[in-house]
């Protein structure tokens, strides 16, 4: 049986629309895929592409932060990001494929209008970048269970802030079961385990669908648990679309000071809503604009070893506006 499957897979992004440090992007299983079928379900599932370049800028929001549960600091910041991809495949043979993605993401802080609670640690004003840097490594089979398609897949995912050590290691392995495939609907279902010390949960659903809501190019698809969207092509190499984008995004601090674990990680999961554009130039290079808000559902901070629960800092954050441009390449 032929079969035609997303399977969720490497870092959101942070790496996106990647997966940083949660899980990794989506990615289609190439032995049972042709070549056009694979640059549509690309062109459909953003996270299927080959690289991407993403510029995001935010507006200026207001934070509020407590040391372990007690006032900390609130202010201001105006942030941007900018994170990229590339993906290689390896090796592929009956039903098997390996492939690697190499990651990197540079954000930018500018912190203003700072009020500390605390007479020690303070948060200082300024600007500052950090850097965050992955590699995944990622295998997948295409097999059946009970008789029914199914399709597994597991990687494994080194992030540093640094060529020469790992910070953190992360894993997720997946199980899907596509149930439905015509000429206007998709359907596969499953489920992810996660890993990973930053992971709010340690299971989430992974949802694959898309349908074809009338004869005129409007769509749904749904990218469970990256993100969803309404899109409706306007001409042939052209679309608008509304929808959400969640991402996870870690940066990795080394301090000095004895209020704080030496070596530390400042973690956040962040859904991206509103309307894009897309514009497809030449075969392979698609370019894009998103504009809309910036919600920070959790931002924790917490030590070498220690996991989302023992997190030390706990930020809220006020949603910001947010705009998107990226470039990114369609499977070659």
């Amino acid at each position: 049986m032929k079969i035609n499957f997303l399977v969720t897979g490497m870092l959101l992004c942070t790496t996106g629309t990647y997966a940083q440090n949660m899980f990794s992007m989506a990615s289609q299983h190439p032995a049972d895929t042709t070549k056009s079928e694979a640059m549509e379900q690309a062109i459909r599932f953003s996270s299927l592409r080959q690289a991407s370049v993403t510029a995001d800028f935010f507006g200026a929001g207001h934070f509020d932060s407590k040391l372990n549960d007690k006032d900390f600091a609130n202010g201001k910041s105006r942030n941007a990001r900018i994170s990229s991809y590339v993906t290689v495949p390896i090796s592929s043979w009956n039903g098997n494929t390996i492939g690697a993605s190499i990651y990197h993401t540079e954000t930018f802080f500018n912190v203003r209008e700072v009020d500390n609670k605390l007479a020690n640690p303070t948060v200082n004003v300024g600007d500052m970048s950090k850097s965050t840097l992955g590699l995944s490594i990622n295998y997948s089979r295409i097999d059946a269970l009970f008789h029914t398609p199914v399709v597994y897949s597991a990687v494994v995912t080194g992030i540093s802030d640094n060529l020469k050590t790992i910070r953190r290691f992360n894993f997720n392995g997946s199980i899907a079961f596509p149930l439905k495939r015509n000429e206007n609907t998709y359907l596969s279902v499953g489920a992810i385990v996660l890993i990973d010390p930053s992971a709010p949960l340690p299971v989430l659903p992974v949802v694959n669908y898309f349908h074809k809501l009338n004869h005129h190019g409007l769509e749904l698809i749904v990218d469970l648990p990256q993100g969803a969207m309404i899109k409706q092509s306007l001409f042939r190499n052209a679309w608008v679309y509304v929808g959400s984008s969640y991402n996870t995004y870690a940066t990795f601090y080394k301090s000095d000071n004895t209020a704080l674990p030496e070596h530390f990680s400042y973690n956040t999961v962040e859904v991206k809503s509103g309307p894009g554009f897309e514009y497809l130039l030449g075969k392979h290079v698609i370019l894009g604009v998103k504009g809309g808000l910036n919600n920070v559902l959790t931002a924790r901070a917490f030590g070498k070893n220690s996991s989302y629960n023992d997190s030390f800092i706990m930020t809220t954050n006020k949603a910001t506006f947010a705009g998107e441009f990226r470039i990114s390449l369609l499977p070659f």
